[in-house]
């Protein structure tokens, strides 16, 4: 009986286990198949960002550091030519008076007013004023380039070289005197060393009108020149057969300082191991000129002394630039910055020069250019030559 009990109890049990196996097995056959669902889903990108730049956005100090990195020469390029800019127009009209006059011409002889005539004595280069000025030239002329062309206008003179205008002596630095160390007999005069070889001078003549600048010369030749070192220079004065007001000489006339107006007679070279010289091989003129009355005779004047064929004029001269505003501020102010320092800086550099070419016989010119560009042009580089006399013929300047 007991028997059958649990028998019962037993089958009741398992009916109802079996009857959900089946309805569970019969429900997976019955639903569809699942979907396929792919193992990586991308994700939408943004509409308003592409994404291969946001892939490559780098965070915002590395886009500093990459900028800087990338541009840092255009850039620092960019802010020196910026403030050379407004530091030449902001000197240019701080330093000079604001009452315009008007622009001279090529030949200012022909002016009835001698205000406006420079003499290359004005009031602002006389006694300390001298001094002080060449001193306050150091900074601009290096900041502006002027002293490295100084250097290469230098490197061209050679044998006997005359400067007009030289002022403080600012180029005397850059020659190369070598050959004033050593006997004339010693040096192998060649007969033209301002061809542009260089070589070194043999002899050396500067001439100014100011005495005061001249004083500031001497003292910078008896530095720049080592023979001179212990040297006291020999005094003439002045005489009719050198038409200067004055001589300062070294070195048994090999170095001389001459007072004179470049517009007279010239002096001649000294004579050189018992030789008459009547030519010199290099002419040099920087900045001279705006400071005479008639800068075409003045041209003229330096081509009777210069060696013909292998001799040269070099000129380093400053004037009008390539671009209007440039030249407006030069015309507006020039009769302030003349009358301070007897200088129009305006002047029409390449009308003078080639206005004296074609009026003086046998005068050529060489070369004319515009260095440093970021003088507008205001710069110009000047060199002449004179042509050489036909064979069995006299030269074309006497």
């Amino acid at each position: 009986m007991t028997t059958l009990l649990q028998k019962n109890a037993a089958t009741s049990m398992t009916i109802p286990f079996l009857a959900r196996c089946q309805r569970r097995l019969a429900s997976k056959q019955a639903s569809p198949p699942p979907r396929y669902k792919p193992a990586f889903k991308p994700k939408r990108p943004s509409p308003n960002i592409n994404p291969r730049q946001q892939q490559q956005q780098p965070t915002q100090a590395e886009t500093v550091l990459t900028l800087w990195r990338r541009s840092w020469m255009p850039l620092t390029g960019a802010s020196l030519v910026a403030g050379f800019f407004g530091f030449y127009l902001v000197s240019t009209i701080v330093a000079t008076s604001s009452s315009p006059l008007a622009k001279p011409s090529l030949d200012d002889d022909d002016d009835d007013d001698e205000t406006t005539k420079p003499t290359g004595r004005p009031p602002a280069l006389t006694g300390e004023n001298a001094v002080r000025f060449d001193r306050e030239l150091d900074f601009s002329e290096w900041f502006m380039g002027i002293s490295s062309l100084r250097a290469a206008l230098a490197r061209r003179a050679a044998g006997h070289v005359l400067e007009v205008a030289v002022g403080g002596g600012r180029n005397l630095k850059f020659y190369d005197w070598r050959p004033l160390g050593k006997a004339p007999s010693e040096v192998a005069e060649d007969g033209g060393g301002g061809g542009g070889g260089g070589g070194g001078i043999i002899s050396f003549t500067g001439l100014d009108i100011n005495v005061d600048m001249l004083d500031v010369a001497r003292r910078r030749l008896v530095e720049a020149v080592p023979p001179m070192a212990s040297l006291a220079p020999v005094v003439k004065a002045s005489s009719m057969a050198d038409n200067t007001g004055g001589l300062l000489s070294f070195l048994a006339d090999r170095v001389r300082l001459v007072q004179g107006d470049v517009h007279g007679r010239l002096p001649s070279p000294p004579p050189f191991a018992s030789a008459s010289c009547y030519y010199y091989d290099t002419v040099i003129q920087t900045f001279g000129l705006c400071s005479v009355s008639n800068p075409v005779s003045v041209l003229t004047n330096l081509a009777s002394v210069v060696r013909p064929g292998s001799g040269r004029i070099i000129l380093l001269e400053h004037g009008r630039g390539w671009f209007g505003l440039i030249n407006g501020l030069l015309d507006r102010y020039a009769g302030g910055h003349c009358a301070k320092f007897g200088c129009w800086w305006n002047r029409d550099m390449d009308a003078i020069v080639r206005q004296a070419v074609s009026q003086t016989p046998g005068l050529e010119l060489v070369k004319l250019e515009r260095p440093n560009v970021w003088q507008f042009g205001t710069l110009v580089w000047v060199e002449l030559r004179v042509a050489p006399a036909p064979e069995g013929g006299n030269s074309s300047i006497v």
